[in-house]
């Protein structure tokens, strides 16, 4: 898995680290050059960031959690990050949910939260079988309910939900004229309002952007309410 990674201090660690995952048919390159991370950079917020390549054959064979966790996450723990922040655009943000849902409660509250920047909700036909059974919760609440291919991340989203679980809290940014908006919108109503966050546009990158700057302004990383928690 090809990672690049840009560090707050050249010399040094910070104690937490973003890990940031591409849509599909982007690269690294991609990320740095539509301005995601001197987002970041230009807000000098004490963390470290990380981007992460997954290939399309991973998510075909369903080895994206257990790549991450062996080539990114483990070796951030193991490295001493005290925090690790998950987002991913996409298909990447479809990525980080089926990470958390296979490896959350591991990592316990060292991995801090998810950014779902205009995620990829799922394929139609899951999606309808959502719809069909009254929404995500009925669907959940269902033990026959298959736990196959992005369900997985749908049934961890539903117990956070049922639960009120914030050890791993999720934030999602999505544009009301995104081609997915249709799928989004089930998953925010798992989501509190407060974190979910709506912006005119299509699904581009100009509008991911926007929806970044959103995040890092107004979120758990917005300065310097985190660079106290950091220094804490």
């Amino acid at each position: 898995m090809r990672t690049l990674e840009a560090r707050w201090q050249p010399a040094e660690r910070a104690d937490s680290l973003l890990v940031l995952l591409p849509p599909a048919k982007a690269s690294l390159d991609d990320i740095i050059d539509q301005g995601m991370v001197a987002a970041v950079r230009q807000r000098n917020l004490p963390l470290d960031v990380l981007l992460a390549e997954v290939g399309y054959q991973q998510v075909m064979a369903g080895t994206v959690a257990d790549s991450l966790q062996q080539a990114v996450v483990a070796p951030a723990l193991a490295a001493g990050y005290r925090r690790i922040w998950l987002a991913g655009i996409s298909l990447g943000a479809f990525n980080a949910l089926h990470y958390a849902a296979r490896y959350a409660a591991q990592c316990g509250q060292r991995l801090a939260g998810i950014k779902l920047l205009a995620p990829y909700p799922g394929t139609a036909d899951i999606l309808q079988e959502l719809r069909a059974a009254g929404g995500p919760l009925a669907w959940a609440a269902d033990p026959g309910a298959s736990r196959c291919d992005e369900r997985i991340w749908w049934h961890w989203l539903c117990r956070q939900a049922a639960e009120g679980e914030t050890a791993c809290p999720v934030w999602l940014g999505l544009s009301e004229q995104d081609r997915f908006l249709a799928g989004q919108q089930l998953l925010a109503g798992l989501l509190p309002s407060q974190r979910v966050h709506r912006v005119p546009g299509e699904h581009s990158w100009p509008v991911w952007l926007q929806l970044w700057q959103h995040w890092l302004d107004h979120g758990p990383l917005a300065m310097p309410a985190f660079a106290a928690k950091e220094q804490a």
